[in-house]
């Protein structure tokens, strides 16, 4: 079984997925990291050329080979959830894990990463954050297990994840 982590940007799957697998004795996969791995280019620069739409079939496809694993950490991206197929593919072999936070703690992570390529900027405003939550609300509620991250450690939240999901 694997455990997938979803949520939106900023609340802390690939951290708080890496402390878990070690904790866990689980190998980590974050998947932006292999897609950029594999495409040579950072998620920013796919959105930048190839547009939005492009990144998402790669993501699904990529999603699709690597939910067939076992035993692993998978970290998803932020916008993941938005297709139903990449959250029946985790499901299949996983327990879904949305990390989620207050959209002010979320800005105080994410403020100034010019990585983050659907803030369109390097100076995202806490009503760009509220709006995309808001949009993405559904699709992050289809989980099974909610984690707030807010006002806890990594190292807290992998320690509930890691009671809720295998207990």
């Amino acid at each position: 079984m694997n455990i997938v982590l979803t949520g939106f940007m900023g609340t802390g799957k690939s951290t708080i997925g890496k402390i878990l697998a070690q904790k866990s004795a689980m190998s980590f996969c974050d998947i932006d990291a292999i897609i950029e791995k594999e495409k040579g280019m950072t998620i920013r620069e796919i959105f930048e050329k190839f547009g939005e739409p492009i990144f998402r079939q790669i993501e699904a496809e990529t999603i699709e080979k690597i939910s067939k694993l076992d035993n692993i950490i998978i970290s998803c991206g932020g916008g993941a959830v938005l297709n139903q197929k990449n959250i029946e593919n985790l499901r299949r072999n996983g327990k879904i894990i949305n990390l989620y936070a207050e959209p002010e703690t979320i800005y105080s992570r994410v403020k100034g990463d010019l990585s983050r390529p659907v803030l369109k900027g390097s100076n995202p405003s806490i009503e760009d954050i509220k709006a995309l939550l808001e949009n993405r609300s559904k699709f992050y509620a289809n989980c099974d297990i909610r984690i707030d991250t807010s006002k806890i450690t990594p190292q807290e939240a992998a320690d509930k994840i890691k009671v809720k999901a295998r207990g």
